[in-house]
């Protein structure tokens, strides 16, 4: 009885060594477990304070970029009024131009228009002159043909002259010679040169009404 008792106690010790050396083993790597959490745990803090640090960096940056944001917020609508000011401005300019020019252009359209007019009027007038101008000009030449034909007649004339002046010489010649030899032929009988001087004169009166003929 006494060994089943030593037995006993023997083999709860073994179970006891057994049990121990096995919590041994479990707590060396419960230690083992625990000092690669700590590790990781270390390792965790530091990449934890690292995202602080960038956490912050980027706080500051962000906040820096929101204030250049604002400011070029700022700028830009302080840009937009100035260049809406600017370009109300220069709208108000091309109105004012554009006005302007449309006057400019509705007062040339309307001297445009007058001096049509007066181009069609002085066109109208130049086709009368030229119809004139012709009219004139066949006159003119019909004129010219008439002079022409006065220029023959009166050289025809000329010529017709210069034959009765011929002509009338001839006859005062004749007449001369006639006289002459009447007086030639006078005789002592009063009764015959009577005669004869009737018969002088009746010859000198056909002479001179020959001449007057021609």
């Amino acid at each position: 009885m006494h060994q089943d008792e030593l037995g006993r106690i023997s083999e709860d010790l073994e179970d006891e060594l057994g049990a121990r050396t096995s919590m041994d083993k479990k707590l060396a790597e419960l230690r083992a477990e625990m000092e690669r959490l700590q590790v990781e745990n270390a390792a965790e803090w530091g990449r934890r304070e690292r995202l602080e640090t960038e956490k912050l960096a980027l706080e500051r940056d962000n906040k820096k970029l929101r204030a250049q944001t604002e400011d070029l917020e700022e700028q830009l609508a302080k840009k937009r009024r100035q260049a809406a000011s600017a370009l109300d401005t220069d709208l108000k300019a091309i109105q004012t131009e554009l006005f302007e020019r449309n006057k400019e252009l509705a007062d040339l359209r309307h001297i445009h228009s007058k001096l049509k007019k007066q181009f069609q009027e002085k066109t109208a007038e130049l086709a009368h002159a030229n119809r004139r101008v012709e009219s004139h000009e066949a006159e003119v030449k019909k004129l010219r043909l008439r002079v022409e034909e006065l220029k023959k007649e009166l050289g025809q004339a000329e010529d017709e002259l210069d034959e009765s002046h011929n002509q009338t010489r001839k006859l005062q010649r004749s007449l001369d010679e006639q006289v002459e030899q009447t007086e030639n032929l006078q005789c002592p009988n009063q009764f015959i040169l009577t005669e004869d001087t009737g018969a002088v004169s009746t010859v000198t009166q056909s002479i001179l009404i020959s001449v007057n003929s021609y």
